[in-house]
């Protein structure tokens, strides 16, 4: 973990992977994040806020395995999960090693603008290189030209394609714009 040690925003935001203590407040977060974008997730609130706490223990496991599969956590100075990212990279398939996938980004509204996403986003890519060894990273953001979308074209990511009708929810499908970075 030599790439993520001890980050800090500024002296009130802290940055660092989150651990086995944090699986309630990600949880948490993860619910609100569902509930509030459905249109930015693959998974749907009420799918996930029903699953039995044994699979979302064994889903927040599999992203413990830092460098390959990580998520990153902002606390505010109080400890309170504000942000999040994860990352995960098939580094067992030596033909897709050289790629990892960043997903589930997401910040409390009340915590937007100040930089968080930015900073989970820049060590997330700086740890995916320096760490995991991966050579691009890769993400989907709905839809198509919405602030998450802007937002990562302002960190260098490209699109390079475009999935219709990747989801469907009750008012109808979104597309998903594929995108990636070089690191």
């Amino acid at each position: 973990m030599d790439t993520l040690k001890s980050e800090h925003m500024d002296k009130t935001i802290h940055v660092r992977p989150l651990e086995e203590e944090d699986f309630t407040a990600f949880v948490r977060l993860r619910e609100e994040a569902l509930r509030n974008e459905p249109e930015a997730f693959g998974p749907d609130y009420d799918s996930y806020s029903t699953a039995p706490l044994l699979d979302k223990e064994h889903y927040f496991e599999r992203i413990l395995k830092y460098p390959f599969s990580f998520s990153l956590g902002a606390f505010a100075s109080d400890g309170t999960l504000i942000g999040m990212g994860c990352f995960t990279c098939p580094y067992t398939m030596i033909k897709r090693r050289h790629k990892g996938i960043m997903w589930g980004m997401y910040v409390k509204p009340e915590y937007r603008g100040r930089g968080i996403g930015k900073k989970i986003a820049e060590l997330i890519l700086l740890a995916a290189k320096e760490d995991a060894g991966c050579e691009q990273v890769l993400i989907t953001v709905t839809p198509p030209g919405s602030p998450a979308h802007k937002f990562y074209e302002s960190l260098g990511f490209i699109q390079y394609g475009i999935e219709y009708q990747a989801l469907k929810l009750e008012t109808g499908y979104i597309d998903e714009v594929l995108m990636m970075k070089i690191l």
